[in-house]
């Protein structure tokens, strides 16, 4: 009898985690503006994946807050330059430019032949989707990595944007009340 409500048990549980799997094996492209400190990551199907910008800050000074300080200046660099490049660079012909090599990039890894058609499609499909996600990708950032180096006395910041991290935080604001 154990063996058998094991055995249903089993089975419930291997179709219920093929149902809730991921979708198909996307593959992430991953595009670099701004000198390879902003990078913009989406899927195949122009799907906004991520937005991640580093900036650096200088301790300049022995004080106790001064790492803090440096911490804070290198991670309002880095939102400055997530709002900069959505200014300058996003409706750019670059922009498009730089998607369509990624995406030529990637076709060659993954061996997938598309079309220049698709990719320039692509292309307009992530720049619009930023577009129209602009002023929640700026309120959404969030430091996602710092990191201090004693030799140069200087910080690293990374700030990150994922769709799926706004929507968790504003879950978990709805259920603290605010």
């Amino acid at each position: 009898m154990k063996r058998i409500l094991f055995a249903g048990l089993l089975v419930v549980l291997v179709a219920g985690c093929s149902t809730f799997g991921s979708k198909k094996d996307e593959q992430i492209v991953d595009t670099k503006f701004m000198g390879g400190e902003l990078k913009v990551s989406y899927t195949w199907g122009g799907e906004l994946k991520s937005v991640e910008s580093s900036g650096t800050g200088k301790v300049v000074s022995n004080s106790p807050g001064a790492v803090d300080e440096a911490y804070i200046v290198a991670t309002l660099r880095a939102r400055q330059q997530i709002a900069e490049f959505m200014r300058l660079d996003l409706d750019s012909e670059k922009f498009k430019k730089s998607v369509f090599e990624s995406l030529q990039e990637a076709e060659n890894e993954s061996r997938q032949a598309v079309t220049n058609n698709v990719k320039s499609k692509i292309a307009t499909t992530v720049q619009e989707d930023i577009r129209q996600k602009a002023s929640t990708i700026l309120r959404g950032t969030y430091v996602s990595d710092k990191v201090y180096d004693s030799n140069t006395k200087t910080v690293k910041v990374t700030v990150r944007f994922t769709p799926e991290d706004l929507a968790m935080s504003k879950k978990m604001n709805r259920l603290m009340g605010n």
